[in-house]
């Protein structure tokens, strides 16, 4: 008799642990769930790269002080957005992980390029042109920084 109870407890319990999965699922893993979350992060990305614009505009009139580059030059503005689609890109991951192990890997690849990529940007905003040597430490992070880009751009389209 307790063969029998121990099975339907664990029949049971794999049910309603199969109807959670398959509710998670459909709610944050399903095709409409990504394109809405698609939406989401693009508008998140727009607003937040104007509103570091502005923080740097109010930064350059002096209206508000800065203890940091990134909100003085605008070009690290870029970072801001890149960011966001870095979150975007690892629910991707998630998303294609029982979907496709090829496009789980390629994920991959891409997440890490738009690691360098957003560095890229962060360090284009400290490059120093006044220095006559060309290889001081932040000229050749961005040399490296460039060199890996162009490295795992090459991977991910010789893998797709």
């Amino acid at each position: 008799m307790n063969n029998f109870k121990d099975f339907f407890c664990i029949f049971v319990f794999m049910d309603l642990f199969t109807r959670t999965l398959d509710f998670f699922y459909s709610k944050f893993l399903s095709e409409p769930t990504k394109k809405r979350t698609e939406k989401v992060f693009v508008t998140i990305s727009i607003i937040s790269f104007l509103l570091h614009l502005l923080l740097i505009l109010l930064v350059n009139l002096k209206i508000i002080n800065a203890y940091s580059k990134l909100l003085i030059e605008p070009i690290s503005a870029i970072y801001t957005p890149f960011s966001f689609i870095l979150i975007y890109e690892v629910y991707l991951l998630v998303f294609y992980l029982p979907k496709s192990t090829t496009i789980y890997i390629g994920k991959q690849y891409e997440i890490i390029t738009l690691i360098i990529i957003r560095r890229i940007f962060k360090d284009l905003s400290k490059l120093d042109f006044t220095v006559t040597n060309l290889y001081s430490k932040v000229n050749l992070n961005f040399a490296f920084d460039l060199l890996t880009t162009l490295i795992l751009f090459y991977l991910i389209y010789i893998f797709y």
